[in-house]
């Protein structure tokens, strides 16, 4: 009887060890519903501009809007604008590079790192203003790593000039395919949109619609003082 106790308390024991790693992850906390293999994907608010979401290694990510738009929050001496120029910047005023253009390290998981463009940071809600006369040629929203962006082609100087506004605050697009744009018109406003680290206008200038340049060293020849 003693040895027939001792084997179902052993039994007992074994599976009292064993029932915390075979059951499913949602039983150990209130916060899992699932197993996390089982998942499709999953939810991660993080701060940005108003409500938009993409997907990352599974993750669904959706941006939540904050308290209000901080338009030129930061100038910094980077350039001063014309507003009589042909070409001109694409704000008013200088603001902030937070990253140049050409081989960098990568920001985040699926940045990349050869840059082809500027970052420029005047705070969320700055409005863009296109750099010269031209035509809308593509648009896009969120979805995409460039989030919500428009592409405009001009000819400046005889070539044909590409200058593409990326991270865009969701809504804020001013203008679509085939508008015609004056140079100083809104483009839309700077968000925080597609596969990107904070508030920011992404400024990429485009050389024959394929060869990318450096948007600083080129706005620095192009603007009239």
């Amino acid at each position: 009887m003693r040895t027939g106790m001792t084997t179902a308390i052993g039994f007992i024991a074994v599976a009292l060890f064993i029932a915390p790693f075979a059951l499913p992850a949602f039983a150990q906390s209130g916060k899992q519903t699932r197993p996390i293999k089982a998942l499709a994907s999953q939810t991660l608010t993080v701060g940005a501009d108003e409500a938009s979401s993409s997907a990352r290694d599974g993750y669904s990510i959706t941006r939540s809007a904050p308290s209000g738009l901080q338009p030129y929050a930061q100038t910094a001496d980077t350039f001063t604008n014309n507003p009589n120029s042909p070409v001109q910047w694409p704000f008013t005023h200088g603001v902030p590079i937070s990253s140049g253009f050409g081989y960098r390290i990568a920001p985040c998981f699926g940045c990349s790192s050869y840059h082809e463009g500027i970052d420029m940071t005047p705070g969320i809600g700055t409005p863009i203003q296109a750099i010269a006369d031209g035509v809308v040629s593509r648009t896009g929203n969120p979805g995409g790593a460039l989030g919500v962006y428009a592409v405009v082609d001009h000819v400046i100087n005889g070539q044909k000039v590409s200058s593409l506004y990326a991270h865009m605050l969701n809504g804020s697009l001013a203008v679509k395919v085939g508008d015609r744009v004056k140079v100083g018109g809104l483009v839309g406003l700077v968000g925080d949109t597609g596969m990107s680290t904070g508030p920011h206008l992404h400024l990429g200038i485009f050389l024959d619609g394929t060869r990318a340049v450096d948007p600083l060293a080129w706005l620095q020849k192009e603007v009239t003082p």
